[in-house]
């Protein structure tokens, strides 16, 4: 499917960060699929700067920058001549600190839109009212157990930095990526047959990276709709973790078993992630927003979705299936006339032993 959203207008220079990563390396993807995004100039930062040998494919027309986010001498030139960036998630100590001087570096670079990828109601954290921003969703004037999450409040930090800083943006609230036990978990799986977890037999919402990527493609694409808006992106359904590893288990052709750890065998992080999915609160229908099917189109991916679009994962999430090269994404996007939403999660480091 070719699309020609904007005729002749020409999006410019985008730069996708962290572009490695399980979302950045997707917005790539869907960004090259030729002939159907005229007028955008990609480059990509790299926190390592990628081999030749270990260049994705068809990235070979991409413009490669050097990017680290607890080095800040790296922030003028990945901006320079940038219109457009995409930010996925730091996973550096103390980000936040270091991404007040990125909005500064943007904002001197005259980089026009920041679309950045946040935590599920990581603006819940914030003492300020969000109607100054977002407009009026009840959901954002309440407080859950999310913003007790150092990380979440530390997104928080960020996405006020990014709305006062004088950056057009758009901001992209996750829920848990599907993608974090194949990450973050692929040792065990392979070496062990299990993952491990505290979500005591809860319901987990997990959302899938495709989806988030496909949100945040058009967020880039069409800037007149998206700007100075705030989505949040969620799975279709809860799912427990004794699920996941059924699944798993089909797609792996091997057993999969999932593992319930105390929360001390954790880092502070992710024990509070754990926390909270064991609290049931993901269960909730309120818990599900409708923004992704409003703004795509379609039903956001089930967890057996993501597990089976194998075309669209990263290099590491491929190896955990044994696979060893690269290969586009085929995710297909379709542009309705109502606006749409996304959700994801960041690192978690854990503990087996």
């Amino acid at each position: 499917m070719k699309l020609n959203l904007f005729g002749p207008k020409k999006i410019g220079k985008v730069l996708i960060l962290d572009g490695d990563n399980v979302i950045g390396f997707r917005i790539v993807n869907l960004l090259l699929k030729e002939g159907e995004f005229p007028g955008v100039d990609l480059r990509v930062g790299f926190r390592d700067m990628p081999a030749p040998d270990e260049v994705a494919e068809g990235w070979d027309c991409v413009e490669k920058v050097k990017f680290v986010w607890e080095d800040e001498t790296t922030y003028a030139d990945a901006l320079k001549g940038v219109t457009a960036v995409f930010v996925s998630t730091p996973s550096t100590p103390d980000f936040d600190k270091h991404f007040k001087s990125f909005v500064t570096a943007s904002k001197k670079a005259h980089v026009h839109r920041v679309i950045k990828l946040s935590w599920y109601h990581a603006l819940r954290s914030r003492a300020e009212d969000p109607t100054k921003y977002f407009g009026d969703p009840d959901y954002l004037l309440s407080k859950d157990n999310f913003h007790d999450i150092p990380l979440v409040h530390q997104h928080a930090l960020c996405d006020g930095d990014l709305i006062v800083g004088g950056v057009d943006c758009t901001i992209l609230f996750a829920s848990h990526l599907m993608s974090n036990v194949i990450e973050y978990q692929s040792t065990t799986l392979k070496e062990d047959g299990k993952f491990y977890g505290a979500s005591g037999g809860k319901g987990v919402n997990y959302v899938s990276p495709n989806d988030v990527a496909d949100i945040a493609v058009r967020c880039i694409l069409d800037p007149k709709t998206h700007r100075r808006q705030g989505y949040t992106l969620t799975g279709a359904a809860p799912i427990t973790d004794e699920e996941v590893a059924t699944l798993l288990s089909t797609q792996l052709e091997t057993p999969i078993t999932y593992v319930e750890k105390p929360l001390t065998s954790f880092s502070p992080d992710s024990a509070a992630l754990e926390k909270i999915k064991a609290s049931g609160l993901e269960e909730d229908n309120k818990f599900i927003i409708g923004d992704f099917k409003r703004l795509s189109g379609r039903k956001p991916e089930s967890f057996e979705d993501y597990l089976m679009n194998q075309d669209a994962m990263t290099p590491s999430e491929k190896k955990v299936f044994g696979h060893t090269l690269t290969m586009v994404s085929k995710l297909d996007l379709e542009f309705p006339d109502e606006k749409h939403v996304l959700t994801m999660i960041p690192k978690m480091s854990i503990e087996t032993s």
